[in-house]
């Protein structure tokens, strides 16, 4: 079966931002649930709540760096976003890891655990720093395009 296609939602910066931070928050809960049932050795539970954040994560992915990504290196240039840039390079290792703690559920394996709570820190660390420092930026930058476009 063909990888689903992620096409960015059409949504204002304002708007797009409101809703990844809302799904930052339920790919965080999911994430505790899926090191909660490998702490329970409920591996198939793990697997689920993991699989059930793929989707979310993707289109996740895809919007940040259509939108949000393109909209600060447009204003900022590359030099001038090369932090947004360095946290947006960590959605490739995220992704893997969720990849690769689905695929210990899957198998039972004993570094779940291990893998599972590596996986909950990266995240959370990772949309702190969109949260924190990415969004705002992006909601700057956009605020300068459209007064230079006003002018």
């Amino acid at each position: 079966m063909p990888e689903p296609r992620y096409l960015p939602r059409n949504l204002h910066i304002d708007e797009l931002i409101e809703v990844l931070v809302k799904e930052h928050a339920v790919m965080k809960e999911g994430l505790r649930r899926t090191k909660q049932a490998a702490e329970r050795k409920d591996f198939e539970d793990a697997s689920r709540s993991l699989r059930q954040l793929d989707e979310m994560f993707r289109q996740h992915i895809v919007d940040e760096e259509a939108h949000i990504l393109r909209l600060l290196v447009d204003e900022l240039g590359m030099k001038g976003a090369e932090k947004e840039i360095r946290v947006f390079q960590q959605h490739r290792p995220i992704y893997r890891l969720m990849q690769i703690v689905s695929e210990l559920a899957a198998k039972e394996a004993a570094d779940l655990s291990s893998e599972g709570a590596k996986l909950n820190v990266l995240f959370d660390e990772h949309a702190g720093a969109e949260e924190g420092f990415v969004f705002p930026r992006a909601l700057a930058a956009e605020g300068h395009r459209q007064s230079v476009e006003s002018k």
